[in-house]
C-alpha cells in the first residue's frame, strides 16, 4: 500500500471504536476513503471477508465487510444501502477536506493552551454565553461553546473584541478585532 495515490483517493482521520463475533472491541483509525472502500490502521487485525460493526467518530455506527489487510491495515466495503452508503461518503469527504485545510501555513503566531479556560463570550446584541478557551494566540483563540455562531459574527472575549473565522462541532475559531503583542500570550492570560 505504498504506492501513489489514486485520484480517487481521499485521506480523512477519524477514531472509531470496531467489533464482530470473533473480536471484541478493538479500535482503529480512518486512513483513507476510496472506490474500494474504507481503509482503517489499527494495532487489531480482523480477518479477510470478517464482517465487523464500526462506530466512526462523526459518522455514526456502519456495518462492514473486510475486502483487503495488509500490515496493521484494514479495507472494509460498507453494508448499507446505496443511499446510506453515499450519505456516508459525502460526510467522510467533507471532514477529510477540512482536515486537509492548511491552518498551520497561514499562522504567523504559535498557539498556547491557557491554564485559564473559563470566559465569558459576549454577543453583538448583548447576551453573554460561557466558553472555554482550547487555545490563545496573538491574533486570535479556539473556544468551545454549547451554542452555534455564524461566520463573520462580532463578539467580545472576555474583554477582547473578536470577529468568528471558523465554525466547528462544539466550538469556534476567532481573531482579534486588534492583535495582542505576542509578549502578552502566556499560559497565564486573561483576554
Amino acid at each position: 500500500m505504498t504506492e501513489r495515490p489514486a485520484p480517487d483517493l481521499h485521506t480523512v482521520f477519524l477514531p472509531a471504536l470496531c467489533w464482530s463475533r470473533r473480536q471484541p472491541d478493538f479500535y482503529a483509525v480512518t486512513q483513507d476513503l476510496s472506490r474500494a472502500g474504507i481503509t482503517f490502521r489499527s494495532a487489531s487485525e480482523p480477518a479477510l471477508d470478517e464482517q465487523l460493526t464500526c462506530s466512526i467518530r462523526y459518522i455514526g455506527q456502519v456495518e462492514a465487510r473486510v475486502v483487503r489487510t495488509d500490515d496493521k491495515l484494514f479495507v472494509v466495503r460498507l453494508m448499507a444501502s446505496r443511499q446510506r452508503a453515499a450519505e456516508i461518503a459525502r460526510t467522510m469527504l467533507a471532514l477529510g477536506r477540512e482536515q486537509g485545510r492548511t491552518f498551520e501555513a497561514a499562522r504567523v503566531h504559535p498557539r498556547i493552551n491557557p491554564t485559564r479556560k473559563d470566559v465569558l463570550v459576549t454577543l453583538g446584541d448583548g447576551s453573554v454565553l460561557p466558553g472555554r478557551l482550547i487555545n490563545v494566540s496573538a491574533s486570535g483563540a479556539a473556544l468551545a461553546l454549547d451554542h452555534t455562531l455564524a461566520r463573520g459574527a462580532s463578539i467580545t472575549i472576555g474583554g477582547t473584541a473578536a470577529e468568528v473565522v471558523r465554525v466547528f462541532r462544539d466550538g469556534i475559531g476567532a481573531a482579534f478585532a486588534n492583535p495582542l503583542d505576542p509578549a502578552q500570550v502566556h499560559a497565564g492570560i486573561r483576554l
